[in-house]
This record gives structure tokens, C-alpha cells and sequence, in this order.
């Protein structure tokens, strides 16, 4: 039973962020589906029109009553069907509530997935993918075979052992795997990672690559659990996907000279939506996915939206404007040629302040 008494009110409720669960063996489209088809039903159960039935006039009719023909005519209360629910039919259909996605996980794989309802939930998103938020996963591998598509449910290719492998081995191997994505993301940004500049970025927040449609970055890979021939890997990641972290458990097991299939992918986190804040299957209703979409909007706040080394160089959203307000590409440019220019006219000032410390000494 829902709380609400009058559809239009909810429909228009319906318009920020979602954070749902997505199981296992469902499609991104599928899932977004179904919750178009619950909220259209639900939507479609509530009161959605005002049914009108005026007073009318019937027609002319004789009275048998009275002994005299005479003809009277008499007032009738008479429905008016136009606006009735059978006759209109459904208020609602599926496609008239909008929901996008950003940074969808396989069909395979289960976990965190943010969806964007209505006008303002689809700018919003924009914003969340060019934050370009930390994810986390737990990716489960088996060793001792290869499968052409590197899932356990593909061909088999071949079959190796795997009791040379422990876990100490296994930690190395992500060890030097997060370390080489380390040094990686240094020389993208054109820096060396032994130098101070590193230094600096590094603690300044996460150093986030420059384009979203840049190659995969690791910024975190270990072993959480291992029984052989199952194990758990635990991986911090932006700009990844769902295939670049299952050929990501074959190269790992070809590093320990066996091989390894990907069993499954669970997103446990992406940026601040966490599984504490997903909606699972049966909660897909009405009332709980507004509930949702009102607690998210916390969390679409300027310092929460802009992080780590992206935040220094992007202009924030002025106070004075709403919150689907996006800055514009000249801001931007504007804003990192005055944060260039007031490091060279810093640098410059030091330099010549500097110099006239050096005269003065040498004249005394």
C-alpha cells in the first residue's frame, strides 16, 4: 500500500539519483525495465484523474402516470464515462518515466549501480561520470584452467597445475601489478614518480586520469582470500570494465606460470554510493526508490562531485545557482589559465626577491 493518494505527485518525485543492486545474469537494459514497469504500475494504482458527473437533463418522455397526455420532463443524474479509467486507459506507460545509467556492469557480474531518473538525475549523472569516481570490486578467479572468453562458463582451452601457487605469491603479484599502475599514471600526467612534483600529487588526493575514455588505472590490488583452487581479489579501479578485470585474472594467474578463469565480479562501491545506500530486487516499489532518490541528493554536492587533483582544476558550481547547474567549458579554461598564471608570477616575484638578497650581500 503506498503512502501516496494522487499519481501526478509521486511522478514528479521521481527525478534524481538512484543507487540499486544488480543481480547476477540480468542485463543493465533488462533491470531498468522492470523498474519502469513497477513504477508505472504502481503509478497507474493511484487516483490519476478527476472524474467529473454533472447534473443533465433527460430527454423528453411521457408520464404514464396521469390520466391527461401531457409531457414533462425530469431530472436525471447522469455519469459522464469521457474520464473514466476504462475509457482512458492507463495514465502511465513505462516509457514515460526516463532512467540512463553510467558505468554499468555485465550481465554476468552483480553490485552497486547508480541510475539517473528524470531531467535532473541525467544531468547529474554527467557530473558523476566527469568526477570519474573510485570503484571497488571483488572479482573471485579459479586456477587451473582457460576458457576462451576468460569466464568459467566459456570453452575450455586448456588445463594447468596450480599447486606451486600460494598466497604470498599471489600478493606479490598484485603488489608489483598496483605498483606498475602507479608509475603509469606518474608518466601519463608527464611527471617522474621520483620526483618532488610526484610527491606533491600524491598528496594531494587521488591522481585521477585526465580522460574518461582513457586506458584502465589500478590504484589498488590484493588478495582477501584464498583457497585453492578458489581466491578473491579486492580492486580499486577507475576506468575499467567488466572484461579488462576478467583478463586481468588471467594475466595475474600467467604471471604465477598457471592459468585461471574469472568466476565472478561484484562491485561493492562507486565513489560515495555504497551497498548501505542500494536498493535490492524487492525493493524496486514506488515508495522505497523516492526514498532513495531524496538521500542521494546529499551526496550531489560541489566537494562531493569534484575530488582529489580534478577539484583544483575545475571551476565549483557558484552558490547562488540550483543544483543542476553545470559549469561551462570557458570556465574551466579560464580557470586553469589563471591558476597557471599566478604560479609563473609567484615563481617570477621569488626569483627576483632572491636576486636583490644576493646584491645586498655582496655590497656589504
Amino acid at each position: 500500500m503506498s503512502r501516496f493518494n494522487w499519481a501526478p505527485s509521486a511522478y514528479r518525485l521521481l527525478n534524481g539519483v538512484l543507487c540499486v543492486y544488480k543481480p547476477a545474469d540480468i542485463s543493465i537494459q533488462r533491470m531498468m525495465k522492470t523498474i519502469q514497469t513497477n513504477l508505472s504500475k504502481e503509478l497507474n494504482t493511484l487516483p490519476c484523474y478527476q472524474y467529473e458527473i454533472p447534473l443533465r437533463k433527460a430527454s423528453m418522455m411521457e408520464n404514464k402516470h396521469v390520466k391527461d397526455v401531457s409531457i414533462e420532463t425530469q431530472a436525471r443524474s447522469i455519469e459522464d464515462w469521457s474520464e473514466h479509467r476504462l475509457v482512458l486507459g492507463d495514465r502511465y506507460i513505462p516509457s514515460d518515466i526516463q532512467i540512463e545509467f553510467v558505468d554499468g556492469v555485465s550481465t554476468t557480474s552483480s553490485g552497486v549501480v547508480v541510475l539517473g531518473v528524470g531531467k535532473f538525475g541525467e544531468e547529474s549523472l554527467n557530473m558523476i561520470s566527469d568526477s570519474k569516481f573510485l570503484r571497488v570490486y571483488h572479482v573471485k578467479g579459479r586456477l587451473g584452467w582457460a576458457t576462451d572468453d576468460f569466464k568459467h562458463t566459456g570453452r575450455i582451452l586448456e588445463r594447468t597445475k596450480f599447486k606451486h601457487v600460494n598466497r604470498s605469491k599471489l600478493e606479490r603479484v598484485c603488489a608489483a601489478t598496483q605498483a606498475a599502475h602507479t608509475r603509469q599514471m606518474y608518466r601519463l600526467h608527464g611527471v617522474n614518480p621520483d620526483s618532488q612534483d610526484a610527491y606533491e600529487m600524491a598528496a594531494s588526493g587521488i591522481i585521477r586520469p585526465a580522460e574518461r575514455e582513457s586506458e584502465p588505472v589500478l590504484y589498488g590490488v590484493k588478495c582477501i582470500d584464498f583457497q585453492p583452487p578458489d581466491f578473491t581479489l579486492e580492486i580499486h579501479s577507475i576506468n575499467e570494465t567488466s572484461s579488462y578485470l576478467r583478463c586481468l585474472v588471467h594475466e595475474t594467474a600467467i604471471k604465477l606460470k598457471t592459468t585461471a578463469v574469472c568466476t565472478g565480479i561484484r562491485r561493492l562501491r562507486y565513489g560515495y554510493f555504497d551497498l548501505q545506500r542500494t536498493l535490492l530486487r524487492q525493493h524496486w516499489h514506488l515508495d522505497n526508490i523516492v526514498d532513495n532518490i531524496d538521500s542521494n541528493m546529499g551526496l550531489l554536492t560541489p566537494n562531493r562531485l569534484f575530488v582529489g587533483t580534478h577539484a583544483k582544476k575545475t571551476k565549483l558550481f557558484p552558490v547562488s545557482q540550483p543544483a543542476g547547474y553545470l559549469p561551462s567549458k570557458q570556465d574551466m579554461i579560464d580557470q586553469k589559465q589563471h591558476g597557471s598564471d599566478s604560479s609563473i608570477e609567484t615563481s617570477h616575484d621569488s626569483s627576483v626577491h632572491k636576486k636583490e638578497e644576493l646584491t645586498d650581500g655582496q655590497r656589504n
